[in-house]
């Protein structure tokens, strides 16, 4: 990743309380622009780096810098014209309007006894309409939303003017139309220069909108890059506990995340589906879910189900679209069935180009066929598929059921 400025540095930042180690060794750099999450499970220390980079709370060791300058070196005030923080929880007094709250952003800027300007109030309404809290400017704090008073708070981090901003957990509690509005404001103001650290709970909207995740457990920096780099089902397995399946949603184009239950046997049962045309993603879900070891062919690229196989980690044996099977694929599925505990063909439509796949199921030594509707519906080989299929479900190793009886067993 190509930076010009970098805007903070951490180097070797360790914190400790009570002779307890909360970070560990934590070293990075940011850049002019960059928005960055910092995610990881409660009581990980993502809080604690945030007040540490800000001096809020003492180092044990490291050092940080803001635009090489080390902040030891620099007065509080040169601090609040470098660095805004917004802090997870904010306790206003009675009666103070948005407006007043906003323009507290200012002070930093304002001498000894000095009153507010009508370029500080400019300022601030300026960003007050960019939150647009404008028309909030007179009501109490206290008489506001969740929603409304978080961004009211972001107004006056911004109305600060600082190039870098660290908000910690600022949508905590809040309903997604507001957490989405808190991020987008994030995302836009890191466009026009400003560098973000936002502390975050929503994997998913921070993957979605942050440029850079960092993701800490136990003190330390487990993954640092992309959102799709940090955010893997093996990461958050060794930092969440999480069982996951990680992919890009084909609707939204966005980073999902689909979490589940550890597996439910112990086993680990070889099963090889024949499918396509999306006829075995939810057989794939579920039984990835209980722990089987899976496989899936042949199918061709572009096939819906091969988008679930990758997300799930599945093996899947492709072959190119619009043609038939090449001969590799059907030897390598030829293998996979040979191999298998359990073979399960799908409620497949048959035409020339995957005809293979019901003469493969002929070699299964146990084959599940999911009968979900009649063959002759879903042949289009001028009943060869049927002429065949009949032939399959009369051996002894076979057995026909629908897919809710499938799932159910």
């Amino acid at each position: 990743m190509a930076i010009n400025t970098i805007a903070l540095a951490v180097r070797n930042m360790n914190v400790a309380f009570d002779e307890k180690q909360v970070l560990k060794d934590i070293s990075f750099t940011a850049g002019k622009g960059e928005f960055i999450g910092i995610i990881g499970p409660n009581g990980a220390g993502k809080s604690t780096l945030l007040k540490a980079m800000r001096g809020l709370i003492p180092s044990t060791r490291g050092t940080v810098l803001f635009y090489n300058q080390p902040t030891q070196k620099l007065a509080d005030k040169q601090l609040a014209r470098i660095v805004a923080y917004m802090q997870q929880e904010i306790n206003v007094s009675f009666g103070f309007t948005a407006l007043e709250i906003v323009l507290t952003g200012r002070y930093p800027y304002l001498g000894w006894w000095k009153d507010e300007s009508k370029t500080d109030y400019d300022i601030a309404r300026k960003y007050m309409e960019f939150t647009g809290v404008s028309e909030l400017e007179n009501v109490p704090v206290q008489s506001m939303s969740g929603g409304q008073r978080q961004r009211v708070l972001l107004a006056k981090v911004l109305t600060q003017e600082t190039p870098l901003v660290f908000l910690d957990e600022p949508t905590a509690s809040l309903d997604l139309l507001y957490q989405e509005e808190i991020f987008s404001h994030c995302q836009n103001i890191c466009q026009q220069g400003k560098t973000v650290l936002i502390v975050a709970h929503d994997l998913k909207l921070a993957a979605k909108f942050c440029t850079r995740l960092i993701l800490i457990a136990d003190g330390q920096i487990v993954a640092d890059g992309l959102p799709a780099e940090v955010v893997t089902a093996e990461n958050l397995e060794k930092t969440y506990g999480l069982h996951s399946a990680v992919f890009v949603n084909k609707v939204t184009g966005n980073l999902d995340i689909h979490t589940y239950a550890a597996a439910t046997i112990n086993a680990k049962s070889k099963m090889h589906v024949i499918g396509g045309g999306g006829t075995a993603g939810e057989l794939l879900r579920h039984f990835h879910e209980k722990g089987y070891h899976l496989s899936i062919g042949v199918l061709q690229q572009g096939d819906t189900d091969a988008d679930v196989a990758d997300a799930f980690g599945v093996e899947s044996i492709i072959s190119p679209a619009f043609t038939a099977f090449s001969a590799a694929a059907i030897t390598s599925n030829a293998e996979k069935i040979a191999h298998a505990d359990m073979v399960v063909l799908t409620n497949l439509c048959f035409g020339e180009q995957n005809l293979a796949n019901l003469q493969a199921a002929f070699h299964a030594e146990k084959l599940i066929i999911i009968e979900d509707s009649p063959i002759q519906q879903r042949d289009f080989t001028q009943g060869i598929a049927t002429e065949l299929y009949k032939k399959l479900v009369k051996q002894p190793n076979v057995i026909v059921e629908t897919t809710i009886t499938f799932l159910r067993r």
